[in-house]
């Protein structure tokens, strides 16, 4: 039973080199710029953002990253920004937990990267649609703000987890913590359980 739960965050192989590379600028940070679908909410994002920030600076974390990476909505990019390393993250789906609840859970990834030519691609998905209902478990018995949190937490976690594989060029996993082939819904919730939920 457990095992219907897990979901692999892949790699995935593709045969033919990409086009349309984002070059890279010396002299300046790495950005990760977040596109969304037309149903996001605008509430997410500074949830989203502090989510990310926390996951990048705290202590416990398992493979460094930049910690002052610019996070910036596609939106609200400015003509003539340049940056030395560029990670587009594409969320597919509304990337709230409500309304989204009781629809049948369909098997798949809920992140995952392209790797072409054997060069792992600066581009991370995450499928909301079917992370809301991976999250479904740790989000009953929430409240409108709490789901939120829980649901920007787990795209942070995603995202980082599939940033490492980016930054290693590695589609290698480890045994424990974000680095997990296979996490669960509290791995992308950890410590945000409600209270008095379930």
């Amino acid at each position: 039973m457990l095992g219907c739960l897990l979901f692999p965050l892949l790699v995935y192989l593709l045969p033919r080199p990409a086009t349309g590379q984002i070059p890279t600028q010396p002299n300046a940070s790495t950005a990760i710029v977040f596109y969304a679908d037309r149903d996001v909410r605008e509430t997410i994002w500074p949830t989203l953002f502090d989510a990310f920030h926390h996951e990048l600076v705290r202590e416990e974390r398992e493979y460094p990253l930049p910690e002052d990476a610019q996070l910036i909505r596609a939106s609200s990019l400015a003509p003539g920004q340049e940056f030395t390393r560029v990670i587009d993250v594409r969320l597919i789906g509304r990337c709230d937990v409500v309304q989204q609840a009781y629809r049948p859970m369909r098997r798949g990834p809920v992140g995952w990267v392209l790797k072409v030519s054997g060069e792992i691609q600066p581009f991370v998905y995450v499928d909301c649609a079917r992370l809301a209902q991976f999250l479904n478990p740790v989000t009953l018995g929430m409240n409108e703000e709490q789901r939120r949190t829980a649901m920007t937490h787990a795209i942070s976690r995603i995202a980082i987890h599939e940033w490492i594989h980016i930054d290693t060029q590695s589609a290698d996993h480890k045994n424990h913590g974000i680095r997990k082939e296979e996490l669960a819904p509290d791995d992308l919730t950890v410590g945000l359980r409600a209270s008095g939920g379930q």
